[in-house]
């Protein structure tokens, strides 16, 4: 070969080995990030609070790369406690996923932990702390990710929007708040379900809506629980990138420019709802897919959906972006100017519309589902109410997971659909799946919760009281997802997509985030592209801590901790985009720990302490009950005084129970020990007891406990109700009647009836855990007791009116 020759070779040869680096560069260049996790000092709402920041920015620094790249993102963490980063929607590695106690151990204070990936899809994402509740705290950011082809739709600005919560009160202490009460933070909230906003909703409406009206509170007495439940925590601020409305966020645009907003819900538990005042916005890409462009006024963000829209700037006035909580708390704000020192004026922006009653929600999804030939197609209309509280008393125990295997799919009906969702008409851009690809099994997963002690589920059992969901690669599996509570669950899957049945087939779009409603059915399939283990829960943060999780454990992981497979190392792409095949089993080695109890978060140990403190100013008498309850959600110590009474200076009523107290249902517990009484007996003494507490329907509170001395059996009887008249007043009215089978005079026990006592509270909330009240109280003596007690120089009737407080801690 002659030199010339040879050096033409090797002249396309250099141009080669050049242009093949330089389009690496260009599609898959290495990028390396540094993200450092410690403490900021902020002021979102009136004080100055510790977050949590990433590089001393909240939100995040936005993450930027393209599809192709590889990625090192080195996290240090300069906490004083553990942390984990979950980058939400990106399809990874499942050792990379960032999920305390399921994907990997904390990093620790002081370490750095390397996240390693490839980025095989695009689109619009976020990441956030997957560690306690460091999220709620600060720790969230966009993760934007560009496409190697053109988009199909035309923009020339493109701004990230990440709107979030944040509460002055530390998270975990808001979560321990709401295991106190699940009603802990109801003073907060604007709407609630009073007698005075049923007058004034009575009204001001027409005939056939105040029949309507009518049925929402009847639910709302049947059913135990508000008509307005819509969010856990009142927050003290929503934020907009960051930016409270004292000081909302802008952004330059001019007439003409075509602008990419990216919505991110970063909230804990608030649901956003968003409009651009004037404005018609076209969504064009939803959690990171695009789907068939429509126009909308308005739309709702929940935790961990992201929404893109296009904005047409059309007049040389400024762009408000307005996101108001839907439960009407707040707002967060922000603005596109068409120039600098505009003028912006806020409150020009009027509010959304109150939402309706959760119950008539709940009622029309109900409806629909008897129209798509649901399991509730049978169920006669006049008795549908009745049904509606029945299906909350009977929760099942995992029906479709027997010993952790799915029920096959020929088990189920082929009579189902999607209804009741926000997804209805959402159609993909391009083919997601193939929609005759078999099922290998449903799983059907009821989502509800024990309100009142703030416990929540899937299939009536939290996230602790279950092994993993086990799956084959592979394979496809159907969920079917039901909402038995009143509330919205976003549920959100790690490491695959939701396929939603909404019924356009091949492009039935892709989501890794589901808000299912109340009343709601959702039918999805998951294809089984990926290894490992990966968590699945509900992304209302206290949701989630407190049991609304599971786990999804490949087969092929246990196989290859019993050295029955060897791992593997599959990182390619399918037909479908933004769906890749990821399976790789050992980014890092496997901690063994992490497969034998995958586990996002664990049972926890819970204090509350009620305190009713009162005196009778005209009587020189004091009053004090006190209700301690202190252990795990079910299992718990019991102390218990009830109305201990002190008359000028001399202890007349003293006794305290100290008993197991275990929970059985939404709304009742068993209980029982020993009690010590005091007094009204002349040698105090120890006697065993049980009882039963709870609600009963219309918000009747219930305790009844039954104690054997001396051969005697008494009978404490105790019912109150009470009734809302404003959003903070209540009135309180009570009964409690004592009876005994059998006298024991030293015992001060008579046979029969002993005592009756009538009660009239009026009562004000003036915060979370604190509510002043007077209170009238008729106390009568009967029977045997009654003899007893004026052979002691007692008084047999008693007229009292108590002032005070109870404080709830």
């Amino acid at each position: 070969m002659s030199r010339i020759k040879r050096l033409t070779i090797l002249n396309y040869l250099t141009t080669a080995i050049i242009c093949s680096i330089a389009i690496t560069n260009v599609f898959a260049a290495e990028h390396v990030v540094n993200l450092v996790v410690g403490y900021k000092n902020v002021n979102y709402a009136g004080r100055t609070i510790r977050a949590i920041a990433i590089n001393n920015q909240i939100p995040a620094p936005t993450l930027h790369f393209k599809e192709g790249d590889q990625v090192t993102i080195n996290v240090y963490n300069h906490l004083n406690e553990e942390t984990a980063i979950h980058w939400h929607g990106i399809l990874v590695p499942w050792q990379m996923d960032g999920v305390l106690g399921v994907s990997q151990h904390g990093i620790q204070p002081g370490k750095m932990f390397k996240y390693h990936f490839k980025i095989m899809q695009s689109g619009t994402y976020w990441y956030h702390a997957h560690a306690g509740l460091q999220e709620q705290q600060g720790l969230y950011g966009a993760f934007i990710i560009d496409q190697l082809k053109a988009t199909p739709y035309k923009y020339n600005k493109d701004y990230v929007v990440v709107l979030s919560d944040w509460s002055n009160t530390n998270p975990e202490q808001v979560l321990a708040n709401l295991k106190k009460d699940g009603d802990y933070y109801s003073p907060r909230f604007p709407l609630q379900p009073s007698l005075a906003k049923f007058i004034h909703d009575y009204r001001k409406t027409n005939i056939a809506e105040r029949q309507n009206l009518i049925d929402d509170y009847k639910i709302m007495q049947q059913m135990r629980m508000s008509i307005y439940d819509i969010n856990d925590v009142a927050y003290d601020a929503f934020l907009l990138n960051g930016h409270s409305k004292c000081n909302p966020w802008t952004a330059p645009v001019k007439i003409g420019d075509v602008v990419r907003l990216r919505f991110i819900g970063a909230g804990a538990e608030t649901i956003f709802h968003v409009k651009i005042p004037d404005t018609t916005m076209q969504m064009v890409h939803v959690e990171g897919n695009d789907v068939n462009p429509y126009e909308i006024k308005d739309f709702t963000v929940a935790p961990g959906e992201t929404y893109d829209v296009l904005v047409k700037i059309k007049k040389d006035n400024p762009y408000i972006i307005y996101a108001e909580s839907l439960d009407t708390v707040g707002a967060a704000y922000g603005t596109l100017t068409t120039h600098t020192q505009q003028f912006v004026n806020y409150n020009v922006i009027t509010p959304f519309p109150e939402p309706l009653p959760v119950t008539r929600e709940m009622m029309t999804n109900m409806m629909q589902g008897m129209n798509h030939g649901s399991a509730m197609h049978s169920m006669p209309m006049d008795n549908t109410m009745s049904n509606m509280h029945n299906m909350h008393m009977d929760m099942p125990t995992e029906p479709s997971i027997i010993g952790n295997k799915l029920l096959p799919y020929n088990e189920m009906t082929d009579d189902i659909s999607t209804f009741g969702t926000k997804y209805q008409n959402l159609r993909a851009e391009i083919k997601t799946n193939n929609p005759d690809k078999p099922i290998a099994g449903v799983i059907q997963m009821e989502l509800f919760g024990y309100m009142n002690h703030f416990i929540w589920m899937v299939n009536g059992l939290t996230e602790y009281q279950v092994k993993p969901i086990r799956l084959e690669p592979g394979k496809r599996y159907r969920i079917i997802f039901t909402n038995n509570s009143m509330m919205r669950h976003p549920m959100h899957i790690h490491g695959h997509w939701f396929i939603l049945r909404n019924g356009h087939d091949s492009y039935d779009p892709l989501l890794h985030t589901i808000e299912v409603a109340p009343g709601s059915k959702v039918i999805v399939d998951v294809d089984t592209d990926a290894s490992g283990q990966w968590f699945f829960h509900c992304h209302m943060a206290y949701h989630m801590t407190s049991g609304m999780a599971r786990v999804f454990q490949y087969s092929t992981l246990i196989e290859i901790t019993q050295d029955k497979a060897k791992p593997q190392d599959i990182v390619k792409n399918t037909k479908y985009y933004n769906r890749p095949i990821v399976r790789v089993d050992e980014a890092r080695p496997i901690d063994h720990s992490l497969v034998r109890h995958p586990m996002g978060h664990h049972a926890g140990l819970w204090l509350s302490t009620y305190l009713d403190v009162g005196a009778d100013p005209f009587h020189n008498a004091q009053r004090l009950t006190y209700k301690g309850l202190y252990g795990s959600d079910y299992n718990k110590l019991e102390l218990f005084t009830d109305d201990a009474e002190l008359n000028k200076g001399i202890v007349e009523n003293a006794d305290i129970d100290v008993f197991y107290w275990h929970l059985i249902s939404q709304f009742w517990a068993l209980k029982g020990g020993v009690n010590y009484f005091y007094r009204p007996a002349t040698t105090p003494y120890w006697q065993p007891g049980i009882g039963i507490e709870g609600l009963m329907p219309y918000f009747i509170d219930t305790n009844i406990r039954t104690y054997y001395y001396g051969g005697s059996a008494k009978l404490d009887f105790e019912l109150s109700r009470d009734t809302q008249i404003t959003n903070n007043f209540f009135i309180r009215l009570g009964a409690r009647s004592i009876l005994a089978s059998k006298t024991v005079t030293q015992s001060a026990i008579g046979s029969g009836l002993n005592q009756m006592r009538y009660i009239v509270r009026p009562y004000y909330r003036l915060m979370p855990g604190l509510n002043i009240f007077a209170e009238y109280e008729h106390e009568k003596d009967y029977g045997t007791f009654k003899n007893i007690q004026k052979i002691a120089g007692e008084q047999t009737i008693q007229n009292t009116v108590t002032f005070g407080l109870t404080v709830l801690f």
